[in-house]
């Protein structure tokens, strides 16, 4: 079979969803969820909101009912399956006699998106020819071409032709696409489209491969989402180039080898061993923590010199990794030997256990995201070797997490609460989406503020054990940090 050259080869998906309360408490109630399933299999992401402003469960039953079917399996029939979930969330909303819901939905697998929508929700489709609606609303204020100047524009698009729930025979409108590298397809709830199409300013896209759900945050936050009455709910699907699929350099390969040199020669056995001497892990809500023993190495030992006096396979690999690059420039593995061992917060689940002369694993079993702010992910640093090798290492384990390469990761711990809070509130939120913050303090940080959502990943670490060593990051300074780069910080966040 002849390998395909488009770009549409190299194509994957990212999915995320963004959920906004307004400033009434008499309101409509709004939800959105989604999954990511592993290729074949679809994902999906959905928003819903309430017909009417009544205390009942009908855009949750909607989004529940969608996300439920594809987290099920779907690999096949996409567009009937996404079809099938709206008409069964109508049977489930109407069987309990609710006053219903709008919604949309977006699925994805591959290359291709399949899209539903029914009442006032809209989808727009991003990409470098600009912002198009691809799916309008079906309200009596589209169907007559009502101008949004006009004074009754946002009472008739609450007046719907059909919706989930309704006791008039209808159905969804459904479709199909294929996605393309950065196209981003977006769905609204009414209280969020409105304010789209509204205002001229749209949030920058850069970095959307790797930070679509900060991306949504930030959109949110354009919109005033917080500050409307209603508020509302976003998902988005974006295409982003697939790791695996790209090619990569002969030049690449040589470092990756040097790198994985390093990490075996640290090691000096299988990381992933099952062994009882390697498969110590420390809870962040433990009162003790397992005492951690550093294999002692020689400081001043050149990586590459220490390999060859190894085993064979290693004495291989080395030569073989200078030998491609004697014909062009010399390759020097670095020396993190006294930064061992490298410190790594991992968000709920199991892992295989990792040596703990090398790597220093503390789980956060119980993370909140009304005080959190995470997706799932692998969160490493860029252009820092041993979280980056890491990082490739656990994605071939956990092959449905994304590898996102942030500039910096800042460890917070009690003696810098105040200047450290101080600060990270007032930073950029292009600077924050490319930033992530582990919080090591009894007391809190945040508080839950807003301004957490900024950041890809704001998560606790080992709050008991770990408050009264000193604060710091790894990674790229900016102005005004107010900790030091300090290597007993964390170099990696996996979250589950």
């Amino acid at each position: 079979m002849k390998r395909q050259s488009s770009d549409q080869s190299r194509v994957d998906c990212a999915v995320a969803w963004h959920l906004q309360s307004g400033r009434s408490r008499i309101q409509r109630a709004i939800a959105a969820d989604g999954f990511k399933g592993d290729y074949p299999y679809a994902g999906v992401t959905v928003v819903a909101e309430n017909r009417n402003p009544e205390d009942d469960p009908s855009a949750s039953i909607a989004v529940e009912t969608v996300r439920d079917v594809f987290a099920e399996g779907v690999a096949f029939g996409v567009e009937d399956a996404l079809r099938d979930s709206f008409l069964e969330a109508a049977e489930i909303i109407s069987g309990k006699k609710l006053s219903g819901c709008s919604a949309a939905a977006i699925a994805f697998s591959g290359t291709h998106i399949w899209y539903a929508l029914v009442g006032n929700c809209r989808i727009y489709k991003i990409d470098s020819d600009g912002v198009e609606c691809i799916v309008h609303d079906q309200t009596f204020a589209e169907e007559v071409h009502m101008s949004q100047d006009h004074p009754d524009y946002h009472k008739k698009t609450r007046d719907l032709k059909w919706w989930l729930g309704s006791s008039t025979p209808g159905k969804p409108v459904c479709g199909h696409a294929r996605i393309k590298f950065d196209t981003t397809y977006v769905i609204f709830t009414a209280g969020g489209w409105t304010q789209f199409e509204s205002t001229s300013t749209l949030v920058h896209r850069k970095g959307i491969k790797k930070t679509l759900s900060g991306w949504i945050s930030s959109l949110s936050r354009e919109l005033k989402l917080a500050y409307r009455r209603q508020g509302g709910a976003i998902g988005a699907v974006s295409g982003v180039k697939s790791r695996t699929s790209e090619r990569v350099s002969w030049k690449s390969w040589a470092y990756l080898a040097g790198f994985l040199v390093l990490i075996w020669f640290l090691v000096f056995a299988n990381p992933f061993s099952n062994s009882s001497e390697t498969d110590t892990k420390t809870d962040l809500f433990s009162a003790t923590t397992p005492e951690e023993i550093v294999q002692p190495i020689q400081a001043d030992t050149v990586a590459s010199e220490a390999l060859t006096e190894d085993s064979g396979m290693l004495h291989m690999l080395t030569d073989s990794m200078y030998h491609i690059a004697d014909e062009t420039e010399e390759i020097t593995v670095p020396d993190i030997s006294s930064e061992l061992p490298i410190q790594i917060v991992q968000l709920t689940g199991t892992m295989p256990a990792l040596n703990p002369d090398t790597f220093a694993v503390n789980i956060n079993s119980e993370p909140d995201l009304q005080w959190e702010n995470y997706s799932p992910g692998i969160y490493s640093i860029r252009g820092d070797t041993a979280s980056i090798v890491l990082a490739e290492v656990i994605s071939e384990t956990y092959p449905g997490l994304e590898i996102v390469e942030l500039d910096r990761i800042i460890t917070v711990r009690e003696n810098g609460v105040t200047e450290s809070a101080r600060w990270l509130s007032n930073l950029s939120p292009e600077t924050a989406s490319r930033t992530g913050v582990v919080v090591e303090t009894r007391s809190s940080v945040a508080g839950g503020a807003d301004w957490i959502r900024n950041y890809p990943v704001f998560t606790n670490g080992n709050r008991a054990d770990r408050s009264d060593e000193a604060g710091g990051f790894i990674g790229d300074s900016l102005p005004g940090l107010p900790v030091l780069r300090n290597s007993r910080c964390y170099r990696l966040v996996i979250v589950l």
